[in-house]
């Protein structure tokens, strides 16, 4: 059940700076109440249920082999005030540049509003990708999701007719853990379909095999800052957005390497948050769980180690910036899995 991905050239993955600062600049209470003001409109709309991708086989959107492909634009805790953080914005760009390139036809929005500011971040968004130019027919809204893991899961009930390729837009320091989530998610997708159906007489297939997406990475470079003095990172409760990059890019390797993914995706969570619900994933049923894995664990050491210099939030207020130290696509650190404690240690004692 293995999920092929294809990791992005450098180019392919930087992002406009100068337009994303301009996005900043928009009246947060504006935004907010624009954001609001869709939700509302989409639920006098209703889901546009033709839309939805079908779950039986022989019905399915996925194409497997097909070129064409959908992104999905991973969520991210909104400022305390309702507003888009600008790792946000780095993704909504990423976004309207693959559409604009043609890479993609659709960009599905992904976001519930975990952080509770009164409206989601796929509504929010969706706003910010109409301010950069993306026509509002090109963005699906998936407004459930609360973790990355129910980012995988939702998503794939909104995939586009002949879809073969799933592109996930996210941050930097996200992305080596949300690619291993999203396959194992898929994984555990296609087999239960394969186990739903495969008695079903409609199904034709000899294979009895259910179609894969291809997934493909797609990294935002987001800003590296020297002023260790404007991030929050000794304080548990501060807002995620005031961390610097260094930790967000840190405790993302934490998650991995302490097994805090797979448990909390299946069994008694390590945490408080179980990453997908109702939906219990054993990673060790996937027979390719071992090789994603730890593929996973050494591209988040190799970010982990390249973002360490960057001690400010990935905000831009006023920070001096540091030449992006990261090259796309992320390279696989030569690293021991054992050696992640290594990694950042002026960090670590952060987090401890």
């Amino acid at each position: 059940m293995r999920c092929r991905v294809t990791r992005v050239r450098t180019g392919f993955a930087m992002v406009s700076i100068t337009a994303a600062v301009l996005l900043v600049l928009f009246p947060l209470k504006s935004l907010a109440l624009h954001a609001r003001n869709e939700v509302k409109h989409a639920g006098q709309a209703g889901i546009p249920w033709d839309l939805q991708n079908k779950l039986p086989p022989w019905m399915t959107s996925i194409t497997e082999g097909s070129h064409q492909a959908v992104a999905v634009l991973l969520g991210q805790s909104l400022k305390p005030d309702g507003s888009a953080p600008q790792v946000l914005l780095d993704r909504a760009h990423m976004a309207k540049k693959l559409l604009d390139e043609g890479t993609v036809v659709k960009v599905i929005v992904s976001g519930a509003d975990p952080a509770g500011v009164g409206h989601t971040e796929a509504s929010l968004t969706a706003h910010v990708l109409t301010q950069v130019g993306v026509p509002l027919d090109a963005i699906l809204q998936e407004s459930q999701a609360t973790t990355t893991a129910e980012n995988a899961w939702f998503m794939l009930r909104w995939i586009p007719k002949n879809t073969g390729r799933v592109v996930i837009i996210t941050s930097d320091f996200h992305m080596a853990r949300a690619t291993y989530i999203f396959q194992e998610v898929f994984a555990h997708f296609y087999q239960t379909m394969e186990d739903t159906y495969r008695d079903d007489p409609r199904w034709k297939s000899a294979s009895k095999r259910y179609p894969r997406l291809e997934l493909v990475q797609a990294p935002t470079a987001s800003f590296c800052g020297s002023d260790a003095s404007l991030n929050r990172d000794n304080d548990p409760k501060a807002d995620i957005n005031s961390y610097s990059l260094a930790k967000r890019a840190r405790d993302e390797l934490r998650f991995l390497a302490s097994g805090e993914v797979t448990n909390s995706l299946y069994g008694e969570p390590l945490s408080h948050i179980l990453y997908v619900w109702p939906i219990q994933i054993n990673v060790t049923q996937d027979p390719n769980n071992n090789q994603t894995y730890h593929t996973a664990l050494a591209q988040s050491m190799t970010v982990a180690e390249a973002l360490c210099q960057c001690v400010s939030p990935p905000s831009r207020d006023g920070a001096a910036a540091v030449p992006y130290p990261l090259s796309f696509p992320i390279a696989e650190s030569s690293r021991k899995p054992s050696e992640w404690h290594e990694i950042c240690p002026e960090v670590r004692t952060v987090m401890a």
